[in-house]
């Protein structure tokens, strides 16, 4: 079992003085500010942004650059920079940016916990009905429109934390970390699958990739209001314009369609251009890379800023010249755009561009995936009876909506609630046999897609990452393993609210704060119940791994300073095109695999024992929620 451990008090003390960078202090008025704090900001050469824009590069650039000049300060220095900061620009997207980027590169503070972006711009993450009275946001039916009936999936918080500390993390103006390309590919992808698998459960179609060459010509169908202040609505039926005007440039849309012909040029001659003409080998990283257009892009001026100057379209369809001074859409902010049904068409067209270099990957032979000696005997699902009377215990997973209540601070504090999705926690059970004479360090990766009659090629992307854990087996043994939904490896692990910073309570930050919000795990599935399968497969982490410890978000966000641990693909052994017809055929092709059967079940009279509070999006501290028996738990 994992526990929680406290911060040396030295360290938790100074986690407590952090704050003053996100909460304003009413009694500290700007204009009474010592001059050397303002002489320090004139140092760095502070300009302020207005307008975010994550997704334009030069107030990307100035950011990063302010931020890393304020990292060089002393601690105390720093932190009254930020503070001033906070109060003259209250609720202010650009500074609380800075505020993370710097404390995250200051030696003394970039290990502490950092306060999660909803508590400190509760703008971007909630609705402004919802902020200006105290309510409940339920989820709306779709009885008007049916992108509706996903709605409380894309405005889920917890999403939209996940996907802007990612970019945090990864930002495209600095030099890419390990494998950033491949792991902005593959997260991606994942969303949409997670995206795919809610609208198959409410009757929606898969997602319908919407680019230049993907229906680009055509109106945009889906229309959308974000409810959020300081962004602009999208009625539907808007035509993509000829240019969009930013402040400091035009983007052409011709200029993005020419983009996508030269990625799918270069795929189909094998390589990609360098700027003095050479060839470059196309791997899933420098592809990603490359269509991030960060710092790692092969040839940034002849493939351009695709990704995200298709964000910067999307997000002033309304308004391409600025003329009527309309707010920006939702699609302008790492932390809105999943918010969007128009996210999902487009990273649908960025991941054609990705699934073409897919499929020209010579598909896995079954000694690819084999692991001799090792048998995975069964595998099946397990959850406690809790409030499940005459239910199905075996095989039958459970989830519901509930009621999250929210700490927020606009600038004081408050608390507001949504209805979120939730489930009840589960146990993989694993019954494994080592028939071979040696030990052997095996890592289990479980996936998750609903049931199909396609062919295994055609629903392959619609796997979903569930966990990866690595397990010990000694010469000859047989282990019945159990491994805890809550310890998942896509998880965003325990971090700190603001009140748990001030108590003294908050934890070291070994991650980076991104990882998938814990409620939103497993999909919700229907009400009559929605057959899904899952796989699990055994492989030899002594080849594959770089450590041994896979706890975290590892698997959507890596490990916080160090190389991605996993030498596999991302996705693997889904990550190309595959020659098994069904996942039938692939099982019973490897020993080494098992696959069962489940169903997910919602129910939607089902109410929780105890509050659901604003941290449940995390790992929980204790692993008390899985069904005690005699198999071997598993964790880290």
């Amino acid at each position: 079992m994992s526990c929680r451990c406290s911060l040396p008090p030295r360290h938790a003390a100074l986690n407590k003085d952090i704050l003053c960078a996100f909460l304003v202090d009413e009694e500290e008025l700007p204009a009474q500010c010592d001059t050397t704090v303002k002489r320090t900001l004139r140092d760095v050469h502070f300009s302020h942004v207005q307008y975010f824009n994550v997704f334009d590069e030069d107030h990307m650039r100035l950011a990063h650059i302010t931020a890393s000049r304020i990292a060089e300060l002393s601690v105390d220095e720093m932190l009254q920079t930020l503070s001033y900061l906070r109060n003259c620009y209250k609720q202010d997207e650009f500074v609380d940016y800075i505020a993370r980027v710097s404390l995250s590169k200051h030696g003394a503070t970039n290990t502490l916990s950092l306060p999660p972006a909803h508590q400190t711009l509760p703008r971007l993450f909630f609705s402004s009905a919802l902020l200006a009275e105290t309510l409940t946001e339920g989820a709306c039916t779709g009885a008007l429109y049916p992108e509706e009936k996903v709605a409380w999936w894309r405005e889920d918080p917890g999403l939209a934390e996940h996907h802007y500390n990612w970019h945090l993390y990864y930002p495209y103006t600095a030099p890419p970390r390990d494998r950033q390309g491949e792991l902005f590919a593959y997260m991606h992808e994942q969303m949409l699958a997670r995206y795919d698998f809610e609208r198959l459960a409410v009757g929606l179609e898969r997602v319908r990739a919407f680019g230049p060459g993907y229906t680009w010509d055509k109106p945009l169908k889906e229309g959308y209001n974000p409810r959020l202040q300081g962004f602009s609505f999208r009625p539907s039926g808007m035509l993509i314009p000829e240019a969009i005007k930013m402040k400091n440039k035009l983007i052409l849309t011709d200029v993005l369609q020419r983009n996508k012909e030269r990625f799918f040029y270069s795929l189909a001659r094998g390589f990609l251009e360098s700027p003095n003409g050479n060839n470059v080998e196309i791997t899933m990283d420098t592809l990603g890379n490359t269509m991030e257009a960060n710092m790692g892009s092969v040839n940034k001026k002849l493939y351009g800023n695709l990704h995200n100057e298709g964000h910067n379209v999307l997000a002033k369809i309304n308004d391409p010249d600025g003329r009527y001074k309309v707010d920006l859409g939702p699609m302008v902010s790492t932390q809105t755009a999943p918010r969007d049904p128009v996210f999902y068409r487009w990273h649908k067209f960025v991941d054609a561009i990705f699934e073409a270099y897919r499929e020209d990957q010579e598909p896995y032979k079954v000694e690819d995936m084999l692991l001799r000696g090792v048998e995975v005997e069964s595998l099946e699902t397990l959850v406690s009876g809790e409030g499940l009377v005459e239910r199905p215990l075996t095989n039958n997973l459970y989830t519901y909506m509930t009621v999250k209540t929210y700490t927020i601070y606009t600038p004081e504090e408050r608390r507001v609630q949504k209805r979120v999705l939730d489930h009840i926690p589960f146990t993989y059970c694993i019954r494994v046999h080592n028939t071979g004479s040696r030990k052997r360090q095996v890592v289990f990766r479980i996936m998750l897609a609903p049931q199909s009659q396609d062919l295994l090629e055609q629903w392959r992307n619609m796997f979903v990452e569930m966990d990866k854990f690595v397990v010990v087996l000694e010469a000859g043994e047989t282990r019945e393993l159990t491994r805890c939904s809550t310890e998942s490896s896509v998880i965003l692990p325990p971090g700190a609210t603001i009140q748990e910073i001030k108590s003294g309570s908050a934890v070291p930050r070994e991650q980076c704060g991104c990882g998938w919000p814990l409620n939103l795990l497993l999909p919700r599935g229907t009400s009559g119940g929605m057959p899904a399968s899952l796989f699990v497969l055994g492989t030899d982490w002594a080849e594959d791994g770089l450590v041994e410890d896979l706890s975290g978000s590892v698997s959507y966000c890596g490990k916080q300073g160090a190389p991605y641990p996993d030498k596999r693909p991302m996705g693997f052994p889904f990550d190309r095109t595959t020659t098994f017809r069904d996942l039938d055929e692939l099982a019973n092709s490897l020993p080494n695999s098992a696959l069962t059967n489940v169903t997910i079940n919602f129910l939607q009279d089902y109410s929780p024992s105890q509050e659901n509070v604003e941290d449940s999006s995390r790992r929980p501290d204790r692993e008390g929620s899985c069904e005690d028996s005699d198999y071997v738990h598993v964790s880290g």
